[in-house]
């Protein structure tokens, strides 16, 4: 794992996370880890992913004690569609997001969140593009969280599917993506996703990671 702890801008401090899951177990497992933490530390929760993959979340939080139901009636805890969300502010095809309208639609609700406490999101929406091989599109959207996290303070985790990068030409791509985070991660079970960050061991992959 690479770390670069948090990023500051000013008096802000966020953090910016990205990690690789190769099956949707370990995913399920992280991510339900990552809000079960955010929610026991008092603090707002946003999550921004596929349908499926929330549902199998959610019924993981729920199993923990988490009260996924009375967070949302409360607005402490906000689901949206990737998919969906993403287009709001990506049109179909293009690879350059459009800043004004990822505000519009990300940036206040964050604003808005933040209010409440200390931030946990989970995005999926470059994880959608990634698996499209928009690596650009991906890598847009990245940066667009890296600028909002110099506005607002929050901590951040972008999950990916290890599969997504498995060619060994997209090694730039995920290089290009993994530097607009500030933690670069994948569990010791998600073994592609710890061959694919781990440059000792894989010849794809020769550049430090972070900056």
């Amino acid at each position: 794992m690479t770390h670069r702890e948090y990023e500051m801008h000013g008096g802000i401090a966020s953090e910016h996370r990205f990690q690789l899951f190769d099956e949707p177990e370990s995913r399920v497992e992280g991510v339900a880890r990552f809000l079960y933490s955010g929610w026991q530390g008092g603090g707002p929760l946003l999550v921004v992913a596929r349908p499926l993959h929330w549902a199998l979340i959610q019924a993981r939080l729920e199993a923990n004690g988490c009260p996924v139901s009375a967070l949302i009636a409360e607005g402490r805890l906000i689901a949206l569609d990737a998919a969906t969300t993403l287009a709001s502010f990506l049109d179909d095809g293009q690879d350059t997001p459009n800043p004004v309208l990822f505000y519009k639609h990300i940036g206040t609700m964050v604003s808005r969140l933040s209010k409440r406490g200390r931030l946990h999101a989970y995005g999926e929406m470059a994880d959608v593009l990634a698996e499209q091989a928009r690596f650009s599109a991906a890598h847009g959207v990245e940066i667009l969280w890296e600028q909002l996290g110099a506005r607002e303070s929050f901590t951040l985790l972008c999950g990916y599917a290890s599969a997504h990068f498995g060619d060994p030409r997209d090694a730039t791509s995920l290089r290009r993506i993994c530097r607009t985070h500030t933690c670069v991660h994948a569990d010791a079970s998600d073994l592609l996703g710890t061959w694919l960050l781990n440059d000792r061991q894989s010849r794809y992959h020769t550049q430090e990671v972070a900056r």
